[in-house]
């Protein structure tokens, strides 16, 4: 297909008549794709289940005519079905906002954020503390609301004793929404959670893929700026996305050693680093991409999640043992293997739940024992 077809595809009534055609070859390719797949040796990887092998290639399939079209949640601080358990932010008074989120365009606004299990109760002697979770989508993708997040959330309080808060941070797929938007959101929540009178050694981070990027930027901006805020009691880090620069690169995922058994594109990280790191930025900017800048964050340790056979393999694991080179830095690194990337978000509709239970299952024993 032409660039100047592809230019035309994100605006109606090209999108709708694409959108309808997609979905039709889709349907009728899907039954002769299942065949294809029948004998395991042709599934992208050998130990993968038919479902797991037929969901994987489905969900490349649906990201890319994602991002093709260009389609992205409408920005709402709506409570909608969420009801009681979203919480709307106002940006703080205090001077937590310096350094790298001073920014002369990008401003803090209000946002917001939903609970999970149920509205925060600090008298619930069950649950101890509150995990702030962002959520994964390249920063072009995703809202952190139930339909979003009740998976991955799900994991986080079955297998501790805590509260998940999952912020609804500005995505980059939205005008004016570039870094550091999402970092400012970030801010936001961290401070409201500690105004609401939780304290940082009750506050744990989490995030997934851009969402783990996040994670990592936020907690590198309270290490640059100690008399700002207070060190969380520990990082949580989804198949985290930590080095977006690279994906500058239009063959990124198609090049890698793993494109086979994953269902990210070149499409898709590429939308989410141009916008995010929309000129003037620089990607390499080490609160952007983290990989090669591993600094110190003693006192907070850190669970270092990856999929064995995901793209962010590689990266993954060199983040990691950067920052495990700093002394005091204390990293948790587990591999899920045979697993693609972020099965803590989708892990049950790509037919990996049995392998995320497990991941799961071993950071909440890990978490106890920090907490």
């Amino acid at each position: 297909m032409s660039s100047f077809l592809h230019s035309l595809i994100p605006y109606h009534p090209f999108k709708a008549l694409y959108v309808f055609s997609v979905a039709l070859f889709t349907a009728i390719r899907a039954p002769f794709w299942l065949i294809h797949l029948l004998p395991s040796f042709l599934r992208q990887h050998p130990s993968w289940t038919l479902r797991q092998a037929f969901m994987v290639h489905l969900t490349k399939v649906a990201l890319y005519h994602t991002c093709l079209v260009r389609s992205h949640p409408v920005w709402s601080l709506s409570p909608g079905a969420e009801k009681e358990r979203y919480d709307r932010i106002s940006p703080s008074q205090k001077d937590v906002y310096r350094a790298v989120l001073d920014d002369r365009e990008i401003k803090p606004v209000e946002v917001g954020g939903t609970w999970f299990p149920t509205v925060y109760n600090p008298a619930d002697a069950k649950r101890k503390a509150v995990i702030l979770h962002f959520h994964g989508g390249a920063f072009v993708l995703g809202d952190g609301r139930k339909r979003d997040l009740s998976y991955g959330a799900g994991l986080l309080t079955s297998h501790t004793d805590c509260w998940v808060f999952g912020l609804q941070y500005r995505i980059s797929s939205n005008p004016g929404c570039r870094f550091p938007a999402a970092l400012q959101d970030a801010v936001t929540a961290y401070q409201w959670l500690l105004d609401r009178g939780i304290p940082a050694s009750s506050i744990i981070l989490s995030g997934d893929s851009a969402g783990a990027n996040l994670a990592i930027a936020l907690l590198r901006y309270i290490t640059d700026n100690p008399d700002v805020l207070p060190k969380p009691k520990a990082a949580l880090l989804w198949c985290a996305w930590v080095n977006p620069a690279r994906c500058l690169n239009p063959y990124t995922c198609s090049s890698n050693r793993n494109y086979k058994t994953d269902y990210l594109e070149d499409i898709f990280v590429e939308w989410g680093v141009q916008t995010y790191a929309a000129p003037p930025l620089d990607a390499t900017n080490p609160y952007i991409s983290p990989m090669n800048h591993p600094f110190r964050c003693e006192g907070v340790p850190m669970w270092v999640q990856f999929g064995e056979v995901e793209i962010l393999a590689d990266d993954v694991t060199k983040f990691a043992e950067g920052m495990r080179k700093f002394e005091g830095n204390e990293v948790e690194l587990h591999e899920d293997k045979g697993a693609p990337h972020d099965i803590f978000l989708i892990g049950e509709m790509l037919g990996f739940a049995d392998t995320a239970e497990k991941m799961a299952g071993a950071m909440g024993k890990w978490l106890k024992e920090k907490l």
